[in-house]
């Protein structure tokens, strides 16, 4: 029974001491996860800008959203 005591001992000591390094690397993925999400972001709304027709849809939307809010206000 102590030798199956001290396997269990030995293998959660190995398990904790690497954590740190596994914590780390986790880190490295998500800031990497970030980096790829803002870019994929950069360039939707560089596409978005450039595009008269989202424009122009954009445009209309917001001051039809300006008109019926002054029309509703007085």
């Amino acid at each position: 029974m102590s030798s199956l005591s001290r396997f269990y001992q030995s293998l959660m000591a190995r398990l904790f001491t690497r954590m740190p390094g596994r914590a780390h690397g986790q880190r490295g993925a998500s800031a990497l996860e970030y980096i790829v999400l803002a870019a994929a972001l950069i360039i939707i709304i560089g596409v978005l800008a450039t595009n008269t027709t989202v424009q122009d849809a954009l445009n209309s939307a917001f001051e039809n959203l300006f008109a019926d809010a002054s029309n509703a206000g007085g």
